[in-house]
């Protein structure tokens, strides 16, 4: 045992030795694997970073900054192989009035489902992203000729035009797409996006729920648009708009019940600017709005004026889609209503069929608030949409405004009108006549059972104070007459 010693003493540090270094390379290897776990978290990281600075969380879909990547090396390609690419602007239609009706969660899944549907319509190497809102982008790179674009954006409409399930209920959402092509519409890879975006836009002013090729004579429309809607926002603040009312009669009363409001632009160089003129931009811009609001608010105090007078007439104002589907539009007239001081049986607001039918939209009880504050509810130009009066028997409508077309057809026997009105009467509702210029056309009108009338027989439209000249010349005529 003494002799064993000394040897274990002798062996002692170089078994240390041994266990020592196999410490270090344990830790060492402990290290290393933490490092390569750390490196490749932090390439994780960078790749997620990576993805969510160029593409849209929402949808997954590259966004603006990826697509103007992918634009540029789409455009190199196509330099050096004399190929062409095109850019498809697309925006969803009335995408702002599924989010105040349906519900922010409702627009989210249009959004989610239609970049899905973009995508199943191109190839491998296209691009879809989103450029923000409800406006996508597409970039179709390699093609032979610019047809191929076209043939694309139809295929995009086909695909658009399926309805889409939402919250397990179908939705139909409509699309307008704008189309340029590189190098034959520009070189420039921005202006090629500009020119996609004119172009959508052009298919907005026509109608929507279509797609078009730029055309170089846009750039003039936009130009001039943008030049008009300058001038119209300036007319908005220094007061340059006034309303005109064109008299409405009652053919079995023979007296003037009512007139229409219809806005006019006084314009300091350009005089009297009538609507037709200047109406569109209106209703494709946001001044609609604090414009719509202003006609509402002057035709409510013009209403208590008359109604002071002895003249409780109603007064006719005409609503935008724009603002019959803005946010809290009930609040906003009963508002203005309130300041006027005038009941809301004084006012008869006028919607379109298309805005009646409009199935994505709770058009029900956006009209039952309006009805709630004692406003008549009329259809403008009945006759000329796709509803029924019996699809129409669910809103509560007051009245049915008869187009002119229908009136100008009286001389051939009149069969629609005396449709149209007795449909109406079985329904509840009051027939209104729009254009008449004839006495024969008043005359048959009347036999036919029309409520009312209007038209320039009657009265073109006029200024507050000679309306109160023809309310005063027919109650004259009418005290003569009784005499």
């Amino acid at each position: 045992m003494d002799s064993l010693l000394p040897a274990l003493i002798g062996v002692a540090p170089c078994l240390l030795a041994l266990w020592y270094g196999e410490w270090q390379a344990r830790t060492l290897r402990q290290r290393c694997a933490q490092l390569q776990t750390a490196l490749a978290e932090q390439r994780d990281n960078e790749v997620r970073l990576n993805f969510i600075a160029h593409h849209d969380a929402l949808t997954g879909l590259p966004n603006r900054l990826q697509f103007q990547l992918q634009l540029e090396h789409g455009v190199a390609y196509a330099r050096r192989h004399g190929s062409r690419l095109a850019v498809l602007f697309v925006d969803i239609d009335h995408f702002k009035s599924i989010n105040d009706t349906l519900g922010h969660d409702a627009g989210d899944q249009v959004l989610v489902q239609f970049g899905q549907r973009l995508r199943q319509c191109v190839r491998e190497v296209d691009t879809v992203a989103r450029q923000g809102g409800d406006e996508f982008i597409v970039l179709l790179t390699e093609l032979h000729n610019s047809a191929d674009a076209q043939q694309v954006a139809d295929k995009i409409m086909k695909a658009i035009g399926e309805p889409f399930l939402i919250h397990g209920e179908p939705l139909e959402v409509g699309a307008s797409i704008g189309v340029s092509v590189y190098p034959d519409d520009d070189e420039d890879l921005e202006t090629l996006i500009e020119k996609a975006d004119l172009a959508m836009y052009a298919v907005k002013q026509r109608g929507k729920g279509a797609s078009l090729r730029f055309l170089p004579t846009m750039q003039a429309k936009a130009y001039s648009r943008l030049i008009l809607e300058t001038a119209l926002r300036h007319a908005l603040e220094h007061d340059e708009f006034i309303l005109t009312y064109q008299p409405k009669l009652d053919l079995r009363q023979q007296r003037i019940t009512g007139v229409k409001a219809l806005l006019r632009w006084k314009h300091p160089e350009l005089g009297l600017v009538m609507p037709l003129d200047f109406l569109p931009v209106l209703e494709q811009s946001t001044l609609i709005l604090p414009v719509g609001a202003w006609v509402m608010s002057t035709a409510a105090a013009q209403a208590r004026y008359w109604m002071a007078l002895g003249h409780p007439l109603i007064v006719s104002v005409h609503l935008s889609p724009r603002q019959f589907f803005q946010k809290d539009v009930a609040q906003v007239f009963a508002a203005i209503l309130e300041q006027a001081g005038v009941p809301g049986r004084h006012i008869e607001l006028e919607v379109t069929e298309a805005m009646l039918i409009d199935k994505t939209q709770n058009v029900e009880e956006i009209l039952n608030q309006f009805k709630q504050m004692g406003m008549r509810i009329a259809i403008s130009d009945f006759g000329t949409g796709y509803a029924s009066l019996n699809y129409l028997r669910r809103f509560p409508v007051d009245v049915v405004k008869i187009d002119k077309a229908f009136v100008d057809d009286l001389q051939r026997g009149g069969a629609m009108v005396r449709s149209i009105i007795e449909m109406a009467h079985g329904l509840n509702m009051k027939v209104i006549a729009a254009g008449v210029e004839t006495g024969e056309q008043l005359a048959q009108l009347s036999a036919l059972g029309c409520d009312e009338a209007f038209g320039f027989c009657l009265s073109a439209a006029v200024s507050p104070e000679e309306v109160e000249a023809l309310l005063a010349n027919r109650q004259q005529r009418t005290a003569a007459f009784s005499d």
